[in-house]
């Protein structure tokens, strides 16, 4: 059974579902977090290898952790997005074979505890889920209830949400959050890249997080200086 104060999360959002209104974009995550045992929280759309967008929760170091794990190409939220089954790292520092890359960094970051949910309907995944702890430990039985039960209704409450933007927009609608993990520099760096090297673009996609990684660099802004054509793939750097 959820938590006294989660039951009040999930009746809010319950309201705002029923409201017509979005009742997840005047939830804070910060006060969730805590409700969970948890020192941060956000949850993002997409499950392919092309990444999430961010959808709640601006905390730093979660989105930090969702951003590394985009850059690496390993870590918890992307077999969670495989798998379709929570993932439950409850101390980075015994992951290290798990994920040679993504653990140290999520270190470096902060976070000493990893936990991922996934956000479907049945058989459909739309997203995940994470929860970060700068301290290692597992969750209690009720914290991993209430976070249960939060996926469930953030997955609802993202389902009501209009998208992708209406006329063609290219940015989230309002009440969605806009880090720096949306990927739409990412996906048309990828194209110019496939045709600069003539190569697929899975392959693209790769030399791409392997340039972003070899130059201790987000993936997002590797991207950005290839769309602006500060950066190319098919002749020498400088």
């Amino acid at each position: 059974m959820v938590s006294d104060r989660m039951a009040m999360v999930l009746a809010q959002l319950n309201r705002g579902s029923a409201d017509g209104a979005d009742g997840l974009a005047h939830l804070a995550s910060a006060t969730v977090a805590v409700i969970v045992g948890a020192d941060g929280i956000c949850a993002g759309l997409g499950t392919g290898a092309a990444g999430k967008v961010l959808v709640w929760g601006g905390e730093p170091v979660s989105t930090g952790l969702e951003d590394l794990q985009f850059t690496l190409g390993e870590g918890p939220s992307r077999e969670v997005a495989a798998a379709g089954i929570p993932v439950l790292a409850s101390d980075l520092a015994g992951d290290l074979v798990r994920w040679p890359a993504f653990a140290p960094a999520a270190m470096d970051l902060g976070a000493r505890a990893v936990f991922v949910f996934p956000l479907r309907i049945g058989v459909i995944a739309v997203g995940t889920m994470l929860v970060h702890r700068t301290v290692p430990g597992p969750l209690t039985p009720g914290q991993l209830t209430d976070a249960l039960a939060l996926a469930d209704a953030v997955t609802l409450a993202l389902l009501d949400r209009q998208w992708p933007p209406p006329d063609g927009a290219d940015q989230p609608c309002p009440g969605w959050a806009q880090p720096v993990t949306y990927r739409a520099e990412v996906h048309q760096a990828t194209g110019m890249i496939s045709v600069q090297l003539g190569v697929s673009l899975a392959e693209a996609l790769v030399r791409l997080r392997a340039h972003a990684w070899a130059a201790d660099r987000l993936l997002a802004d590797v991207a950005a200086d290839v769309v602006a054509r500060r950066l190319r793939f098919d002749e020498p750097e400088r």
